[in-house]
């Protein structure tokens, strides 16, 4: 009788480890999609072009990171990006009636666009973006405002510090750093330090 007693005992006590274990594997920990969820959503950028013009509807604004109005985003004599209602997005384009002014980023599902956002075209194919918060493997990162991009095979490190990979680069000058995305390559081909970086501090 008390041998039955002491294995019912035990039996009990793995019952209550096994319910442990997997209320530790459901409930949320403290990860980095949970610290990316908290500030920026996460963005994969299928697509990203110049946009030869954008022909706006008379009622159309971004506000509150949603479309109000329509667009059509003309990128070449080919291709035709449409913005519907509703979608969701950004702009910091200030001219975005004016040709060839803006680079367009979107998220798609299927041709279908999900999110997109419009910044200013700078000088030949470059786009300069925040910086790489994390590196997710298989040639991806993820930025600070939560865009997950491709990188190239080769990035150059523009810093007087040098990095051994973009890994350490991220790990040494990653908050204060700017990501340039190169749209014709449709990868991250260069990162900069901050300014404010020199060869000894």
């Amino acid at each position: 009788m008390r041998q039955f007693f002491s294995w019912r005992i035990w039996a009990a006590f793995v019952v209550l480890i096994a319910l442990a274990v997997a209320l530790k594997t459901i409930l949320p920990g403290s990860t980095t999609t949970d610290t990316v969820a908290s500030g920026a959503s996460p963005r994969t950028i299928d697509f990203m072009a110049p946009v030869f013009q954008l022909l706006p509807s008379p009622d159309f604004s971004v506000a509150d990171g949603v479309v109000h109005g329509s667009a059509d985003a003309v990128i070449d004599g080919n291709r035709t990006m449409h913005i519907v209602d509703g979608t969701l997005g950004s702009n910091s384009c200030a001219n975005i009636t004016e040709v060839s002014a803006c680079v367009v980023f979107a998220d798609l599902l299927g041709e279908a666009v999900v999110w997109f956002a419009l910044v200013p075209k700078e000088v030949g194919t470059k786009v300069t973006l925040p910086p790489v918060q994390s590196l997710l493997g298989n040639g991806l990162v993820q930025l600070s405002n939560g865009w997950i991009v491709r990188t190239a095979a080769s990035i150059d490190y523009n810093c007087p510090q040098e990095s051994g990979s973009l890994s350490e680069f991220v790990s040494k000058f990653g908050p204060k750093s700017t990501t340039v995305i190169d749209v014709a390559k449709q990868r991250v081909t260069a990162v900069h330090c901050s300014p404010d970086v020199t060869a000894t501090n």
